[in-house]
């Protein structure tokens, strides 16, 4: 706790002395260390409970009080205790509904109110969301910070995860290009995966280059095929759009965010819509093929291999946590059918990406890596997923500006 204190106040002075960053995140309501460990003690046990059978969902936001006419006000404030949050969770059936909760008076937590806010928003407190039973993500200022899987608590570094899907969305086959188009391509696969454990019922998104390698490792007939390209058609039309640096893009968000400017936010509340669409056809049984362009070719289909792998097969899984460099582990303890299927086809398919979601909620990505050709297997992914909207959009810019 202490050290999670002391990023957090870290990543509130950067901001502070950052240019890029002073006028977007405002300070944020301070969250002193016994406070935190209550809040987390709070959201650990609440995270453990069912209620008529469902499992609740919990977010978690410290900030003052606030006029606000999506914010419904407790005149009463409630104590913040886990019992309390059960009963709230159950009202949160969107991904964008959070508790709201404060220090009282006497310096008590208390909870006074439920929060509704867009994709668009900007969120820079202290925000705590249950991902499962013991299962905790601490965000602030934009950033996923730490978290608690289990027994186990972590601090984030998306550095690995990042690493392994950007050299294949950003890559034109032989270079690396970072712009503002192979940016938006890799934030929608964020945006599609967070849909995809969204809708609880497992799924499988099968991304490929735009050549038809793909199709000998699908088994046929596929019952749903066709294709529709999803890709957003009035950034695609701009050809001066698809050439900006990712640092015009970051410049072009800080205006836009700054200034609530109408179309841009329209342009990307348009695009989650689509990814959100994207996301509710891989709960058919199946995979579904897209492009990194977002064309999609087929969902439902089967995947078939092409040079079969056996489950003695070594995978080095990797978490998107602080000090794991990576373990060797036998493909057939990675899970069920879905799991070792989406291991297959990245095997097959080295240009691709395979993304699974579990009932469960836990996300995996599949990939080989391009240097080594081993196939890499990002698990717990959904702790780099950055549910924060825009402030997650804006952090990615500021992590691939350090890349140019």
């Amino acid at each position: 706790l202490t050290t999670l204190c002391e990023r957090i106040n870290g990543l509130r002075a950067q901001y502070g002395h950052d240019k890029n960053f002073a006028s977007l995140f405002a300070k944020s309501t301070l969250c002193v260390r016994g406070q935190f460990a209550n809040i987390i003690e709070s959201a650990y046990w609440a995270s453990q409970a069912i209620l008529e059978g469902n499992q609740i969902k919990i977010s978690i936001i410290f900030r003052e009080r606030e006029p606000s006419s999506n914010i419904f006000h407790f005149e009463n404030p409630l104590p913040l205790t886990s019992c309390n949050l059960v009963k709230l969770g159950s009202a949160l059936e969107s991904a964008f509904s959070d508790i709201c909760i404060c220090s009282g008076k006497d310096g008590r937590l208390e909870i006074w109110g439920l929060r509704m806010r867009s994709p668009s928003q900007l969120t820079t407190d202290l925000w705590i969301q249950v991902l499962g039973p013991g299962n905790i993500l601490i965000i602030s200022n934009g950033r996923g910070i730490a978290a608690l899987i289990g027994s186990q608590a972590v601090f984030i570094d998306p550095g690995s995860f990042f690493g392994a899907i950007i050299e294949k969305v950003f890559s034109n086959g032989t270079n690396i290009e970072l712009n503002a188009l192979n940016f938006y391509k890799f934030n929608t696969l964020l945006y599609i995966a967070q849909a995809m454990r969204a809708h609880e019922r497992g799924g499988t998104l099968l991304v490929v280059p735009g050549d038809s390698a793909w199709r000998k490792s699908i088994g046929h007939p596929v019952i749903y095929s066709g294709g529709v390209n999803f890709i957003e058609p009035t950034f695609t039309s701009e050809p001066s759009s698809a050439k900006l640096t990712v640092r015009d893009l970051f410049n072009l968000f800080q205006k836009a965010t700054a200034t609530q400017d109408e179309s841009f936010m329209n342009i990307r509340l348009q695009i989650f819509d689509q990814c959100n669409r994207i996301g509710r056809l891989t709960a058919i049984d199946g995979a579904l093929l897209m492009t990194y362009d977002r064309y999609i070719h087929c969902f439902g289909a089967k995947i078939q291999a092409v040079d079969a792998l056996d489950g003695s097969d070594e995978v080095r899984v990797i978490r998107p946590v602080e000090g794991d460099y990576g373990t060797k582990t036998l493909l057939s303890d990675l899970g069920g059918t879905r799991h070792c299927s989406a291991a297959q086809f990245a095997f097959d398919q080295p240009d691709s990406i395979a993304i699974v979601a579990s009932q469960g909620g836990n996300v995996s990505f599949f990939t080989r890596a391009k240097s080594t050709g081993e196939l890499l297997v990002i698990q717990n992914a959904e702790l780099a997923l950055m549910y924060e909207g825009i402030s997650g959009v804006i952090w990615n810019l500021s992590q691939f500006m350090e890349r140019e």
